[in-house]
């Protein structure tokens, strides 16, 4: 089995859908999920896992990885990964099998998915899978940032403009969505004085109401995930964001 802390290095940036439609089972894969991963959400069936893939794309932070079961109510895992691969031919998909289901596996290949979990689930076997999975997708962010092009926030701190993803040293920094929507903000006004009513009508022309409090709560947050040179408050007028050379 990996060790822990390695798995943990992983998968702490990652986002994970997990669909499975025995309740004992989803709670608790989700439990060992929840422990290692940035964000985890839970379906009981595909129709369900569907309707949270499709909004995790609309908002814009769409899922690293979905783990799904095959024989479930109201749609099962291989439509599921059919309508997925549909939105997303790379998305990362491993596939819950039970001996029962091997009738099902030369279609689940035949449309690219290659990573299948027997059941029951071994521990030692999920977290392996696990982490040769999250190391995949964090080379493959990894790739994406040195081929896209970026902005240098300061020494270290590199913005891609293509993917949005911000790294330090090579390393991904873990965003919230709201974090990644007021850096966008700054970036396009760096070296412009915005106040908070600035920010705030930003936020709403993107369908999202936000207090001044929450404002100051984002920016101290955020100020903690890049160097807090790049945010100067200016008395009485609000925030200016900087590139720092050097």
């Amino acid at each position: 089995m990996v060790d822990y802390k390695i798995l943990f290095n992983e998968m702490k940036t990652l986002s994970i859908l997990l669909v499975e439609d025995f309740e004992p089972l989803r709670l608790e894969m989700g439990e060992v999920l929840e422990s290692i991963c940035k964000e985890v959400h839970l379906a009981a069936d595909g129709q369900e896992g569907l309707l949270l893939y499709e909004q995790a794309l609309h908002d814009g932070d769409p899922f690293d990885l979905v783990i799904s079961d095959i024989q479930m109510p109201v749609m099962n895992g291989i439509q599921l990964s059919k309508k997925i691969r549909a939105y997303n031919d790379d998305q990362a998909i491993i596939i819950l099998s039970a001996h029962a289901d091997s009738e099902y596996l030369v279609e689940l290949i035949n449309i690219g998915i290659s990573k299948f979990l027997p059941k029951p689930i071994n521990h030692d076997e999920l977290c392996d899978i696990l982490y040769s999975e999250g190391k995949k997708l964090n080379r493959q962010k990894i790739k994406m940032v040195v081929d896209s092009p970026n902005i240098i926030l300061a020494p270290g701190y590199v913005w891609n403009t293509k993917i949005m993803v911000l790294t330090h040293n090579d390393l991904v920094i873990d965003l919230t969505k709201h974090e990644l929507l007021l850096l966008q903000y700054f970036l396009r006004k760096k070296e412009h004085i915005c106040s908070n009513i600035d920010i705030m009508e930003d936020f709403y022309n993107q369908g999202i109401e936000i207090s001044e409090k929450n404002i100051r709560n984002l920016i101290f947050k955020l100020r903690r995930k890049i160097p807090k040179e790049c945010i100067i408050s200016v008395y009485g007028l609000g925030y200016k964001f900087l590139l720092i050379s050097s």
